[in-house]
This record gives structure tokens, C-alpha cells and sequence, in this order.
């Protein structure tokens, strides 16, 4: 029987599950025959799992321990678990956190008027990588996307929930008003959810130099390359007289 053939969704699914990085989920499935059992524990054996879980959530490092304990291991229950214990986004200390103070902020001011500047804050874990110029360079390039794309928000995670139930309303609404099937509608909506995060957050944006990847691999990638975790923390986006 041949291997199941690995689209981008796949890739897409087992990220949301994992958090681990596109391309290291691209290779999960593709050593397991795109068995996603197979690539999870695939994903588990290469990465360290805590810090997957730290970093998706905002928990400290224990709490994550625990409540991975408590999921039996399995990374999505252990997610839930912390949202429901209100564990997430504690603000847990340098120590307790994957990623570190160290890192470096960059600003980019925009065209020859001067009038639109981007910063963007990027977070590592040692002094060694945010000394790297190459580190400094990737920087710059997010600073450079944020100056002219004007992402809102670093994630999707980040969307407040009313700003979110607003959009939806509105899609709806919009979808409804041109009285197509109810399951076309689903697909519609659904449509316009992913242009509206591709629109507003910066990971979920092409790369304006390159629209084959996303802000996501670069981000991917770069961690590789470092070899330790790498998270955009903050962008702020001025523009003058707004």
C-alpha cells in the first residue's frame, strides 16, 4: 500500500495539535507514512514537549509538566487542561519560560516620506543568537512585513474574542444576504475567517518577498537554524496623523 500522499493541510492539522514547527510536522508525516499517530509521537521523540506546551500557552514550565502528566501525555488535552485550570498566559518568569529576556528589537521607518515606522520584538533564549547577525537580519525582515502588510496581531491567538465574534457576525451576514445553500455558506464564512487573519496577523501572512511561504516558516526555519526557541512577542505599527 503507498504512503499517503502529505498535503499542506495535514501539515497545517498537526501543528495545531502539536505546536511544533511546519517543518518539522512535513518531515513527522512523511517518516510515518502520514500515520498521524505515528508523526505526533514522531514529533514528541525530536522536540522537547514542555516547551512546545509552555510556549503555546503562556504556562510556567511546571504547571505544563503537570498538566501533561494529567493529559496522559497528550498535548491538546494538556492545553486544555491549563485553560481550564487558568493556567495560561501567567506571566511566568525568565526562568520558568521557554524563551528568555534576551533577544532584540528592531525598527524599521518606511519610504522616503518618513512617515510609517514598525518595531517588532523577537525573543531568544541566550545572548549568543541575539548577538547573531544573521538573527538580526531575520528581525529586520519581520520589522520590513510589519511596515507593509500593517498585521494588527502577532497570532490569531492574539484576535480579542469580541473583535473576533464581531467579524464572524458580519460574515455571516454578508454570506446569508447572497442566499447560498446552507453548506456553501460554512465553506464561505470559513473563507473569509482565514483571509481575515492573514490580514490582521503577522504569522499568518505571506512573506511580501516570497508569497510561496508564510511568516510562520520563516519563523520555522529560523528556529532551526538557531537551534533554540525563537517567539515574536510584541509589533507596533505608526503612522503619522493615526
Amino acid at each position: 500500500m503507498a504512503d499517503k500522499k502529505i498535503s499542506v493541510k495535514d501539515i497545517k492539522n498537526l501543528r495545531e495539535k502539536t505546536s511544533a514547527g511546519m517543518g518539522l510536522c512535513k518531515e513527522a508525516l512523511e517518516k510515518s507514512g502520514g500515520d498521524f499517530d505515528k508523526a505526533v509521537a514522531y514529533i514528541n521523540k525530536r522536540s522537547d514537549i514542555v516547551n512546545r506546551l509552555c510556549n503555546q500557552t503562556g504556562c510556567k514550565i511546571g504547571l505544563a509538566k503537570i498538566a501533561l502528566e494529567d493529559a496522559g501525555k497528550d498535548f491538546e488535552k494538556a492545553c486544555v487542561i491549563i485553560k481550564e485550570r487558568g493556567w495560561n498566559n501567567e506571566n511566568a518568569s525568565e526562568a520558568d519560560c521557554a524563551t528568555g529576556v534576551e533577544g532584540v528589537i528592531d525598527a524599521y521607518v518606511h519610504g522616503v516620506d518618513r512617515k510609517t515606522v514598525s518595531l517588532v520584538e523577537v525573543t531568544c533564549k541566550t545572548d549568543f543568537v541575539a548577538r547573531n547577525e544573521d538573527f538580526r537580519k531575520f528581525v529586520h525582515e519581520l520589522a520590513l512585513q510589519v511596515a507593509g502588510m500593517k498585521p494588527e496581531y502577532v497570532s490569531k491567538e492574539d484576535v480579542p474574542a469580541k473583535d473576533l465574534k464581531e467579524a464572524k457576525k458580519i460574515f455571516k451576514k454578508e454570506v446569508e444576504s447572497e442566499g447560498k445553500p446552507e453548506k456553501i455558506q460554512k465553506k464561505i464564512i470559513e473563507g473569509k475567517l482565514q483571509k481575515f487573519y492573514s490580514e490582521k496577523c503577522l504569522l499568518e501572512q505571506k512573506w511580501f518577498k516570497d508569497e510561496s511561504k508564510m511568516i510562520q516558516d520563516l519563523l520555522d526555519k529560523a528556529t532551526l537554524q538557531f537551534g533554540e526557541p525563537l517567539a515574536i512577542t510584541r509589533i507596533a505599527l505608526w503612522e503619522l496623523g493615526k
